[in-house]
């Protein structure tokens, strides 16, 4: 069986910064759950005051961009019922790049510096950053 693994980003539009720390951890569990019903199996999941970073197991012929569209309508509703957050809306692009197994350990650790990461940069630098890393030219993107 052949296993294919995402680094997948969800960017909150309009400043809006929507995951204050005291529902970080539901917000994380409501990620897991949304996954594994949508088939996919979350391995990290670093939730920031204004956007999500996954590391996710994709299973071979599922449509991984439907579901992460999935998860980031129903993860606003959820975050709307569950905080005293004003209404958000995502930004229109999404950040999805395979990874090969041995990237994985990289990239949790790439998850567990986002904070100090932040501390000194932009969301705007941390994509472009990302383009570098994965040497991605900015003309190259898929647009949807």
């Amino acid at each position: 069986m052949v296993k294919i693994y995402v680094h997948a980003a969800l960017f909150v539009a309009d400043g809006r910064r929507p995951f204050d720390e005291s529902i970080t951890q539901d917000v994380a569990g409501f990620i897991r759950t949304v996954a594994a019903y949508k088939g996919l199996h979350c391995l990290h999941v670093c939730v920031l005051a204004d956007h999500v970073h996954l590391a996710l197991e994709v299973p071979a012929r599922v449509d991984v961009f439907s579901i992460l569209e999935t998860l980031r309508y129903w993860l606003q509703d959820y975050v709307e019922r569950h905080s005293s957050q004003p209404p958000f809306a995502w930004q229109d692009r999404m950040w999805v790049v395979s990874k090969s197994p041995s990237d994985l350990a990289g990239l949790e650790k790439y998850f567990r510096r986002q904070a100090d990461y932040h501390a000194a940069h932009s969301l705007e630098r941390e994509w472009e950053d990302m383009m570098d890393l994965e040497e991605i030219l900015e003309d190259c993107r898929i647009v949807g």
